[in-house]
């Protein structure tokens, strides 16, 4: 799916629900590992602020058209309660309300399907999983303080 195909469904879901057209940018992240999909409210020095919203390409590449569906809706009720000053915080009552009478899912519903990288601690061999490379460069294990090296890239059929 791309990013046309997702700006289509989500200015099709806000003029049904909000009556309103998406008037903010959708990107695809390469980049976003951690979270599928964010509404983004970046102040900018001079008292601008810049609206969007971003999906992870992990995320788009490894799961369902339901799924990320049900993610991008999600960051739409983000923006247009957003964009009618109401509150729109994932633990605000009347985003989670919103969301319920929409049928829409709430945070941290799906998990992550993706590529995965493997490390193990050289001392100890504690072995783990971790949605970034070059962890190892960055950091040592807790529990014994030796280096992890790299042993290889999980496909999201192992995870």
């Amino acid at each position: 799916m791309d990013s046309g195909t997702l700006k289509r469904h989500a200015d099709e879901f806000l003029e049904r629900n909000f009556d309103m057209p998406l008037g903010v940018p959708l990107r695809i992240s390469s980049r976003m590992k951690s979270r599928l999909g964010a509404f983004q409210v970046k102040y900018i020095r001079g008292g601008d602020v810049k609206t969007e919203i971003v999906m992870s390409h992990e995320f788009i590449v490894h799961n369902s058209e339901e799924a990320i569906l049900d993610v991008l809706y999600h960051e739409c009720v983000h923006y247009a309660l957003y964009t009618q000053d109401k509150p729109y915080r994932d633990s605000d009552a009347l985003f989670i309300s919103t969301l319920d009478r929409l049928g829409i899912s709430r945070t941290r519903t799906y998990a992550y399907k993706g590529r995965s990288h493997l490390y193990e601690c050289r001392r100890c061999r504690y072995r783990f999983s971790k949605n970034i490379k070059g962890y190892e460069k960055r950091y040592i294990c807790r529990k014994c303080r030796g280096k992890f090296s790299y042993v290889g890239e999980l496909s999201p059929e192992h995870l």
